[in-house]
């Protein structure tokens, strides 16, 4: 009878092991998850599972807890523009489809920032300053994270001022290359007045490009009203290339004159099918 009582102990035992052993890679697995770091995004709107993707990769467990990773977008250095190999060819890349190359230093998007010489400043900040000087509403929306996202990224165009510079001459080179993309050469008087002293078409789409663009200047960091430099580096120039392109690729070049435009509304006649 002895055997059978070590034996019988010797199986509690067992039992005991087993269980306990249970328990412990039960704790492990159960902390490894409750140890995910949470989704925290006050101060990014446009997080993205990856580069070109403007939806987050988001989960809900059973306590109610987003969760979801995150991928912080590296910050647009234009000082570095020229050095940078990778930051030149990713500008190249997105400014190719559109025809551009030089009139324009950089497209960004609306969920990424910007470095120009001592200032960092995100899109969203120059956007939404942008927004409620014209007294329009910023719209976006806050996801039950208390993310911040935006409804769509676009994408802009941003120039660097510099000295000497005027905004009629800014916009006049990017509509020389975006036509000359289009195999159209425009002749370098093509924005002076036809007879009578009328505006030409060119003319009138580079008046309404004004209302278009932000100025943007860097030091006092608020919308400005004209380009005039304090100092280098100081103001930029932001088109929203939806907007630009959208109208540009609507007008008939050999039609461009009976354009009208009163100085808000353009008004341009249809292409021919």
């Amino acid at each position: 009878m002895r055997p059978k009582k070590n034996n019988s102990k010797r199986g509690f035992i067992t039992i005991a092991v087993v269980l306990l052993g249970v328990f412990f890679f039960r704790t492990l697995y159960v902390n490894k998850f409750r140890e995910k770091p949470l989704l925290s995004l006050k101060n990014e709107i446009g997080a993205v599972k990856k580069p070109g993707d403007n939806k987050t990769d988001m989960t809900t467990n059973e306590d109610g807890i987003v969760q979801g990773d995150i991928v912080v977008m590296p910050t647009i250095d234009y000082n570095h523009l020229n050095e940078d190999k990778k930051l030149k060819h990713l500008m190249a890349s997105r400014k190719a489809p559109l025809g551009i190359k030089k009139s324009l230093d950089m497209i960004v998007r609306s969920d990424e920032t910007v470095q120009i010489g001592d200032t960092q400043i995100s899109m969203r900040d120059i956007l939404e300053k942008a927004f409620v000087k014209e007294g329009a509403v910023f719209q976006e929306r806050i996801h039950e994270s208390g993310a911040v996202l935006p409804q769509q990224i676009k994408s802009y165009g941003i120039y660097v001022i510099r000295p000497g510079d005027n905004i009629w001459n800014i916009h006049f080179n990017i509509l020389k290359e975006f036509y000359e993309h289009q195999g159209i050469i425009v002749s370098a008087e093509a924005d002076e007045p036809i007879d009578k002293g009328m505006s030409s078409g060119i003319g009138k789409i580079l008046k309404f490009s004004e209302t278009l663009v932000i100025i943007y200047n860097l030091i006092e960091k608020k919308v400005d009203s004209d380009i005039d430099l304090v100092e280098p580096l100081s103001k930029i120039v932001v088109y929203n290339m939806e907007e630009i392109f959208s109208l540009l690729q609507e007008v008939d070049y050999h039609n461009i004159n009976r354009i009208h435009f009163d100085g808000k509304t353009i008004w341009i006649p249809a292409k021919k099918s």
